[in-house]
């Protein structure tokens, strides 16, 4: 849920822009994303893609923001995104940890919102 107004319209830019993420549907109440589908395993198997809808609220308690729920994105070049993401409005929550499975940091969007990037070692 993001603020009514212009809220809606830069969060929709973060997620398209920043996290590339297809705009589906928008309006000026709510917006329907979704990720690039991606393979399942075999050839055979379809291919299975993430949805994620925002809706413009203007109640002070639907818009209070924290730590939960935390979705994480993964990408193929943190550097990138996290570049884009800034520039769209978004902070990072801390340093880029690089643990042996590769690179992950915290990312707060610009809806106030707590999301994770992350990139698998090569």
């Amino acid at each position: 849920m993001v603020r009514s107004g212009e809220g809606l319209a830069k969060a929709l830019e973060f997620y398209s822009a920043g996290l590339g993420l297809q705009v589906v549907r928008s309006t000026d109440e709510w917006a329907d994303l979704r990720t690039t589908p991606t393979p399942t395993g075999t050839q055979h198997q379809q291919q299975q893609s993430l949805s994620i809808c925002l809706r413009a609220v203007t109640s002070e308690a639907q818009v209070t923001t924290g730590y939960s729920p935390l979705l994480q994105f993964q990408v193929e070049n943190m550097d990138d995104v996290i570049t884009k993401c800034v520039q769209l409005g978004g902070n990072l929550d801390g340093p880029i940890q690089y643990p042996a499975h590769g690179k992950i940091v915290a990312l707060r969007t610009p809806d106030g919102h707590m999301i994770g990037i992350y990139e698998p070692a090569m």
